[in-house]
């Protein structure tokens, strides 16, 4: 039983140092700065069937993919409304992505905002593809 634990001990050992050479710098999600904003491109728009049904094109034209976890609706009553994407709205570099909300309707929207991540080793860094 020692020679086994030994062993184990042993290999564990010897493999963990090997991880430090293979391992990078994790990737974290930040929200997108405003110049990052200015690359991604929001076109919307309303169903001809459903006049509740607010759709979205997202074009990211950014060297990194992003992803959209909801929006912000300010309507023309002065109130404001959140939406979350689900599942979140996923656009590779230099592609586009359709999505839509249910429950808001043209004749009541003032504004909306989006809110837009891609994952990053810090802050100030590019944006880049976790699964590369």
């Amino acid at each position: 039983m020692k020679c086994l634990v030994l062993l184990f001990a042993v290999v564990s050992h010897a493999a963990f140092p090997m991880g430090w050479w293979d391992a990078k710098e994790p990737l974290k999600g930040f929200d997108l700065s405003p110049t990052e904003l200015k690359q991604v491109s929001i076109q919307s728009g309303w169903s001809s069937d459903d006049p509740q049904l607010m759709m979205f094109e997202v074009s990211n034209r950014l060297s990194g993919p992003i992803y959209c976890v909801g929006a912000s609706f300010e309507m023309k009553d002065g109130k404001q409304r959140q939406k979350a994407f689900e599942p979140k709205i996923y656009v590779p570099a230099g592609q586009k992505r359709n999505a839509s909300v249910r429950g808001i309707e043209k004749k009541d929207l003032k504004t909306f905002g989006f809110s837009c991540r891609c994952m990053r080793k810090a802050p100030q860094a590019d944006c880049e593809n976790p699964y590369q």
